[in-house]
């Protein structure tokens, strides 16, 4: 949720400080063609990889995250972290299973 508001600051922040700048330069229909692209494109990521989490548990979001594969260098060492801690739930549900 930080990363999420700070980026929304920092691209509000990038809009009002070049928004007059680049009216001037190449027009208001075009500035609004590109943003327009821009909020098209943020859509699309949106439906591509943001799973729906509507009527759903903390851990059902937790395990369907967890099974999404986006890569496994050292630099998702979320991902990575999230799996080892489905791991350990799911370790943690079979014991409760076993008494």
């Amino acid at each position: 949720m930080a990363l999420t508001s700070s980026m929304n600051w920092g691209i509000n922040l990038l809009i009002s400080l070049t928004f007059l700048t680049v009216t001037e330069l190449i027009g208001l229909s075009w500035v609004c063609f590109i943003y327009t692209i821009m909020s098209l494109a943020s859509l699309a990521f949106v439906i591509v990889f943001i799973p729906e989490t509507k009527g759903c548990s903390l851990e059902q979001i937790s395990m369907e995250l967890a099974k999404q594969k986006y890569g496994k260098s050292p630099l998702c060492w979320v991902s990575q972290r999230r799996e080892k801690l489905v791991l350990v739930e799911l370790a943690k549900r079979e014991k409760e299973q076993l008494y």
